[in-house]
C-alpha cells in the first residue's frame, strides 16, 4: 500500500528539518494584508546576546519546516501577530489552504480547509511552548499579543514564528535565572503548569471570536492547542533511545485531568509489522484529510486510524 501524499510530505519535512525555506528569498504572504516587518523593543540587549537566544536557536533547529525568531526581523514583511488574526484573515487563509488542496489532491472540502488552518494556528503557541520546555526547561510568553507568524505563499502553512516578548519562566538552576527577564519557579511541575495555563489562555481568547468557514467539533477546537504541546515535546528529541524519556516528559506536562486539558499525552511506542519500534501518537483533533484523500484514507495519527492499520502503515515508512 502506497503512502498517501500528506504522509510522504511529512516524512520529507522531518528529514529536511530546518533547511527547508530557511534561506528562501521568496516573497512572504499575509493573504492580501500589508503587515510590515518590525522588531520588538522588549529585547533591549539585542537578540544574539539575550538569554532567550539559546532557546530560540534550539527550537528553530527542532522545527521541521519553520524557523523561530526573537522579534520580527526588521526587513521582512508578511508577518502577523496572533492577536491580529480575525475572521477576515481566517477566511483568506482557508481560501489559500483550499487552493493548495486542489493543486495537490484535485479537490478541497470546507471542513478540511477549516481544520488545516485551525491546526496550523493552534500549533503556534503549543509547539513553541512544548519545545522550549522540553529542550531548555523554559516557558516563553505565549499570549496572542506576544507571538507572530508568517506563512509560505504557496503551501499556506506557517513557516516562521516570532517571540515578541523577552520574558520567560525558568528553574532556579537556569544559568540565566538572575536575568531581569527571567521569572524563577520551583520545579518542572510548576513550569508545566505555566505552559498549560499559557496555551489554554491563548486558546480561550482565540476561540472566543473564531469563526471558521466550516463548523468543527468542540473537541477539535480545543484539541489543536493540546496537540501542539504534545507535538512540541515529541519533536524535541527524535534520536533512537530517547523515546521513553520523551513519553515521560510529555506525561509530566500533559498528565490529564488538569484544569486546562482533561486529556493526557497520547504519545506511545508501537511496533510495526517489521518489528521496528516507533514513537507515535494519536491526535485529539482531526484535520479531515480523509475527506479529500483517495479512498477516504485517514492520516497515520488520526483517531479514525486503527492500531492494526497503524502497525501496517508504519512498516511502509523507511527507517
Amino acid at each position: 500500500m502506497a503512502i498517501e501524499p500528506c504522509e510522504r510530505r511529512l516524512i520529507e519535512q522531518k528529514i529536511q528539518l530546518n533547511h527547508v525555506l530557511r534561506n528562501s528569498s521568496r516573497r512572504w504572504t499575509s493573504f492580501g494584508r500589508t503587515v510590515p516587518g518590525r522588531r520588538t523593543d522588549a529585547i533591549e540587549e539585542g537578540p544574539v546576546h539575550h538569554p532567550l537566544a539559546r532557546t530560540v536557536a534550539g527550537v528553530s533547529a527542532a522545527l521541521p519546516v519553520a524557523t523561530l525568531h526573537q522579534g520580527i526581523p526588521g526587513d521582512e514583511a508578511g508577518w502577523i501577530t496572533c492577536s491580529e488574526v480575525d475572521t477576515s484573515f481566517i477566511r483568506d487563509w482557508e481560501r489559500a489552504a483550499s487552493e493548495r488542496m486542489i493543486r495537490e489532491y484535485g479537490s478541497a472540502h470546507p471542513m478540511t480547509a477549516s481544520a488545516y488552518v485551525l491546526g496550523w494556528y493552534g500549533r503556534v503557541p503549543g509547539i513553541i511552548g512544548g519545545l522550549s520546555l522540553a529542550l531548555d526547561h523554559r516557558v516563553p510568553r505565549l499570549a496572542a499579543s506576544e507571538l507572530a507568524f508568517g506563512c509560505d505563499p504557496l503551501e499556506a502553512y506557517p513557516d516562521r514564528y516570532a517571540l515578541l516578548d523577552s520574558r520567560f519562566w525558568c528553574l532556579p538552576d537556569d544559568p540565566d535565572a538572575s536575568h531581569p527577564d527571567a521569572s524563577v519557579v520551583a520545579n518542572d511541575s510548576a513550569l508545566a503548569a505555566i505552559l498549560r495555563a499559557q496555551v489554554r489562555a491563548h486558546a480561550d481568547a482565540f476561540l472566543a471570536s473564531y469563526r471558521g468557514g466550516a463548523r468543527l467539533p468542540r473537541r477539535t477546537l480545543q484539541g489543536v492547542f493540546f496537540d501542539g504541546i504534545d507535538i512540541g515535546i515529541w519533536l524535541h528529541d527524535r534520536s533512537p533511545g530517547a523515546e521513553h524519556a520523551t513519553i515521560e516528559a510529555a506525561r509530566e506536562v500533559l498528565p490529564g485531568g488538569t484544569a486546562e486539558f482533561r486529556d493526557s499525552t497520547t504519545l506511545y511506542l508501537l511496533d510495526d509489522a517489521l518489528g521496528r519500534t516507533h514513537l507515535t501518537r494519536e491526535r485529539i483533533s482531526c484535520c479531515y484529510y480523509y475527506k479529500i484523500a483517495e479512498q477516504e484514507r485517514a492520516c497515520l495519527t488520526c483517531p479514525r486510524t486503527s492500531i492494526d492499520e497503524r502497525v501496517q502503515r508504519l512498516a511502509e515508512i523507511e527507517a
